[in-house]
Formats: C-alpha cells, structure tokens, sequence
C-alpha cells in the first residue's frame, strides 16, 4: 500500500517542485529591433514634475532594464512610472513594484524593519505605465521589480 502511494504521489510532487523552481521565470522575449533598449526621454508626463528617476538594473539574474522615475501630479499625488523602454520577464504572469531602502532582497529589508519597503502595487506588462504611490516616496531609495511567488528581486533602480 505504502509502495503505490508513493508511486502515485512522486509525479505530483516532483511536478510541484517543478513549479516552485520555475516561479517567475520563462524563456526571455527581447524588445523588437535589435535587441536592445534605447534610452527613454526624461521628461515627466503633461501634468506632473520629475522628482527622481534612476535606471532598472537586473537582478537574479533576470535581464531587467529600463527607465523608472517618481514623479508628482498638479495635486501633490506621487507615482511611478516605467518609460517605454522598460523590460522584464513575466513568467508568473504579475509581478510586485516596491519602493525600498536599498537594492537587497525586500524580504531581507522586511525582515530588518516592515519601514524599509512599500508596495506600491502590481505589474504584468513590460513598457510604459503608471503607479500611484499611497503615502509618499520620502526616504526611499529604489524602486524594486519582485516576484512575490518566489520572493525575489527582478531588478532595482537607484532613483535621484
């Protein structure tokens, strides 16, 4: 009894295991040309000012790239926006934006004190878009690319 329960449960269990394994990962999709990125214009969207703005940098190992900024609209709201130009890789389909203290892993600078990260919200497209940033930017240093299943950075960007 013991032996075909095992025999039956093996596939599930390595499958899973798979899966876990694989958690924001996929074959990687290059922008359209020549596979590289040129640089985004710096200019803020109409109706908002540049606060800061930095450029992604990949991280484990995922090719991530692109121009991120924190920008303020005419009623003083604060967000992030990706430029055009901005790339990664989607495998699980989303992935989490968080303002951080530093580039180390968010669940590193969780750990240390919740303070050190905010999430600003959720990302399942590469290119241009929009995040409001609920309670303001102060004190933060990056924005952060992060796959939440496997909890771990995609790519950061030291804003200034």
């Amino acid at each position: 009894m013991r032996k075909l329960l095992l025999t039956r449960t093996t596939p599930l269990l390595l499958l899973a295991g798979a899966a876990g394994l694989a958690a924001c990962n996929k074959e990687i999709v290059g922008p359209p040309g020549s596979g590289t990125t040129a640089p985004a214009p710096t200019t803020p969207a109409p109706g908002t000012a540049m606060v800061r703005t930095g450029t992604m940098q990949p991280q484990g190992g995922v090719p991530s790239s692109g121009t991120v900024s924190i920008e303020r609209d005419a009623n003083g709201a604060e967000l992030v926006r990706f430029a055009a130009n901005f790339r990664t890789d989607f495998h699980t389909g989303s992935l989490g934006v968080y303002l951080a203290k530093s580039d180390a892993l968010v669940r590193v600078q969780r750990a240390a004190d919740p303070a050190n990260v905010l999430r600003v919200g959720t990302i399942v497209v590469d290119g241009a878009q929009t995040l409001p940033i609920t309670g303001g930017s102060a004190g933060y240093t990056h924005v952060i690319i992060h796959c939440d299943l496997a909890m771990y950075n995609f790519g950061a960007a030291l804003v200034r």
